[in-house]
């Protein structure tokens, strides 16, 4: 491995090589998935990095998951839709599993965010600024912000990290759901703060992405502005042709 190579996360190694096992049909559709602490042995992996990579599966509809009974393949799912690895990394991660919540609080929506719920800059907002880690360091940063009408009465204006995705909470609590998503990518260079934060030279160049969920009716949900070190990323997707 070179200098300039970064490992292999072990989600991911989990992850795939779950895919590929019901790709073969080694798994076929209806059968049960070992346990997580078997799947966690296998790979020598902790137990939550099994959990992430499941969940990441489950979001995609290759598995299923029932409450005391376990995880289910239910197949190959189509193409079509899927989004992206860092898509669900902003939006889909648990942040009791692999992060660090920096800070939670009201802040000012900075224009481009403003611009992406559909307010008047300095509209106040609420704000949770994370950090996903690894083994090998600080991965990158998710800043997401929620309109005021849409956070009231959750756990998003507490400190504590909340289990499963900020907007699973949104939809449980509140009855919001997400329909769709528009996404708006920038390189740049990176802030004193965030290479301080993400250890990285403070020359270094990042991949600056806002993430925005809209209700079907146009209504913004929230946006996520994910921030990753050029140096330790590459964005990389499949999707079919029309």
């Amino acid at each position: 491995m070179s200098a300039y190579e970064v490992p292999t996360p072990k989600y991911l190694r989990v992850l795939n090589t779950i895919r590929e096992r019901i790709e073969s049909d080694k798994y076929p559709p209806g059968t049960s998935l070992p346990s997580e602490n078997t799947l966690a042995k296998e790979f020598g992996v902790a137990r939550p990095t099994v959990l992430k990579a499941l969940g990441i599966l489950r979001q995609d509809g290759w598995i299923e998951s029932q409450q005391g009974k376990g995880h289910f393949v239910r197949g190959r799912p189509s193409a079509a839709g899927v989004s992206p690895q860092y898509a669900r990394e902003a939006l889909y991660l648990d942040e009791t599993v692999s992060t660090s919540v920096l800070h939670v609080g009201p802040v000012l929506a900075p224009p481009r965010i403003a611009a992406s719920l559909h307010i008047p800059d300095d509209t106040p907002v609420y704000v949770r600024h994370r950090i996903t880690v690894s083994e090998f360091g600080p991965v990158d940063m998710v800043s997401t912000y929620v309109p005021v009408d849409v956070a009231v009465g959750t756990d998003i204006i507490k400190p504590a990290p909340i289990a499963g995705s900020l907007l699973d909470h949104i939809n449980r609590v509140r009855g919001i759901r997400g329909d769709y998503v528009i996404e708006r990518l920038t390189a740049r260079r990176i802030t004193e703060h965030e290479a301080g934060m993400l250890e990285v030279p403070y020359d270094e160049s990042v991949i600056s992405t806002v993430i925005t969920v809209y209700q079907s009716s146009g209504e913004a949900v929230l946006s996520s502005q994910l921030v990753m070190p050029g140096s330790r990323h590459e964005i990389d997707d499949a999707y079919p042709l029309p």
